[in-house]
């Protein structure tokens, strides 16, 4: 469930009317969203967008500068709320997105780290949720172990079906998982349709070829610099 926040002053006028045509509009998307409007001296974290007046764009950025915010000149003017919705299906869309990145995890066992990233990639929208009983199976019939403390959870041929886009989501466990007795840091959940994901799976290689690489991502658990690692060959 993606959540939106459309802002303004009071949270009663502007903002209201602009929440019930971004709900009408979001009525043909295949995104799962919650949208309410809310005041602007209201805590935000909660929220996952911030769709608000240009006038409060600038201050909106400073305060929650991790948020995705679109700044419009007119609640009214329905291109600009279709344009929000097309912006959030393209970003949806991404492969890898930098908050399916997450470092610093607390070790648990090989079953549930599958699980965790399973049900980010469902949420994500990359996924529907039985597509994780097809990961616990790939990883119980033949290891996802990659060597190089490199798991790849996927789900087996089976459960491509239940593939909505292609994604892919990154958990760093410094202290180690025992994946059926070989030690796992860098777990990759991927769900793949088509060629979409191939250059990441491409980078995986290249970058993490080497055990020093890999341990250099570790000792530094950047988000940053894994993004731009793992997706480097998009943006050049």
């Amino acid at each position: 469930m993606i959540k939106i926040f459309v802002v303004c002053d009071a949270g009663m006028g502007s903002s209201a009317l602009g929440a019930s045509l971004l709900r009408k509009e979001f009525k043909e998307s295949k995104l799962n969203v919650s949208i309410q409007n809310v005041p602007i001296d209201m805590d935000m974290h909660d929220a996952d967008v911030l769709v608000t007046h240009k006038h409060f764009e600038a201050n909106l950025k400073k305060h929650y500068p991790d948020k995705k915010i679109f700044g419009l000149e007119d609640f009214l003017n329905k291109n600009n709320l279709k344009k929000v919705v097309h912006m959030m299906e393209t970003i949806e869309k991404a492969v890898l997105v930098k908050e399916n990145i997450r470092v610093n995890l607390k070790t648990v066992s090989s079953d549930e780290a599958i699980i965790f990233s399973g049900k980010r990639l469902v949420e994500s929208g990359y996924v529907e949720e039985r597509y994780i009983e097809g990961m616990l199976e790939r990883d119980h019939s033949l290891s996802v172990f990659m060597g190089n403390k490199i798991a790849l959870p996927h789900g087996e041929y089976d459960y491509k079906k239940n593939i909505l886009n292609s994604g892919i989501v990154v958990d760093i466990y410094p202290e180690g998982i025992d994946w059926h007795g070989e030690t796992v840091n860098l777990v990759v959940g991927l769900a793949g349709q088509g060629e979409d994901h191939m250059h990441i799976l491409s980078n995986i290689a290249t970058v993490f070829g080497e055990i020093e690489e890999v341990d250099k991502v570790l000792a530094h658990q950047d988000v940053e610099e894994i993004y731009r690692l793992l997706t480097q060959e998009v943006q050049e």
